[in-house]
């Protein structure tokens, strides 16, 4: 994990160039889920190529635009960074993990399940990534409570998420979960999660409050953009992934690549449960990893990279 800096620091092979920076170093920080349920000043001393200073000026003017009051939130995937230098350093979010240094930081991340390993065969930024292997079912995740509580009980969440395998043949029926959050005052999770149905897995939203008098049950929502035309979960790609868990006014919300999907937003009275007023709790902990709840037979297998948790919202350039 990095510590940020409040306006940029970035670093681009095989340039040795760094834009030149302000502002005092802030350390970062980080744990816990319940629940099982169901459905990223220095000078350059020689002028180098000009072809070579073409991706340093793209990522430069990317970051420049992405100031905390004013991010740059663009959906054109040719400024998320993918296979540069990670940009964690320069982020100015309260938490940006891109396990650059090979060991997972245990001050601020505790394990769940089958242990994951940090190396270098995916990685979105930089040169390692979370790796994540499970056999069947069950969970392989890493959780976080420092950054909690959040202001104003909502904080988004940003991962770049790499699906190696998801549940196929002989499954017909899958519902895993990549991310989730918890807390006190409700039961359950608030998951970010997916399906497969039909022979499709498709992203979802949901919880598993069941256990709850007063809860919404357990339910996921499937993806239905756009338009009605939903895309299947891709494997073998990297995906940007965020969400907004807004406690304060029991929203959540959902991007893919920076754009989002209203039909996996949900309020008090939209979302896909029992007609119960859906209600988030006072999060005190968000996961990032797997789950898969179905008794299989299958591996799964994915990467996650450039983890970020922040009171506004992050976008996929920074």
């Amino acid at each position: 994990m990095k510590a940020s800096l409040p306006v940029c620091v970035l670093a681009l092979a095989p340039v040795a160039a760094l834009l030149q920076c302000q502002g005092s170093l802030e350390n970062e920080a980080i744990f816990l889920p319940p629940g099982d349920g169901g459905r990223d000043d220095a000078r350059v001393d020689a002028a180098p190529p000009t072809d070579a200073l073409a991706p340093l000026d793209a990522a430069a003017e990317a970051l420049a635009d992405s100031s905390p009051g004013e991010r740059n939130l663009t959906t054109d995937t040719t400024q998320f960074g993918l296979g540069g230098a990670s940009r964690c350093a320069g982020a100015a979010v309260q938490l940006c993990e891109d396990f650059e240094t090979g060991a997972l930081d245990t001050k601020t991340w505790t394990v769940s399940g089958t242990p994951p390993v940090i190396d270098g065969l995916q990685r979105a930024r930089g040169q390692k990534a979370l790796h994540i292997k499970r056999a069947g079912n069950g969970q392989s995740y890493i959780r976080e409570s420092k950054t909690f509580p959040a202001p104003n009980n909502s904080y988004y969440g940003r991962a770049y998420v790499y699906f190696a395998t998801l549940p196929g043949l002989p499954m017909t029926y899958a519902h895993w979960t990549f991310a989730a959050a918890s807390g006190t005052g409700v039961a359950g999770e608030i998951r970010l999660s997916g399906q497969l149905q039909n022979g499709k897995n498709l992203f979802g939203v949901g919880t598993d409050s069941q256990g709850q008098a007063g809860g919404t049950g357990d339910w996921t929502t499937s993806d239905k953009d756009p338009n009605g035309q939903p895309a299947a979960v891709p494997t073998g790609k990297w995906l940007c992934l965020e969400w907004l868990h807004k406690g304060a006014t029991n929203e959540t919300r959902f991007y893919w690549d920076a754009a989002e999907h209203p039909s996996l937003s949900t309020t008090t009275s939209k979302n896909g449960g029992n007609g119960n007023p859906y209600i988030l709790p006072t999060f005190t902990n968000v996961w990032i990893g797997w789950q898969e709840y179905q008794p299989s037979s299958l591996n799964f297998e994915m990467w996650v990279d450039e983890i970020a948790i922040d009171p506004a919202r992050i976008g996929c350039v920074l």
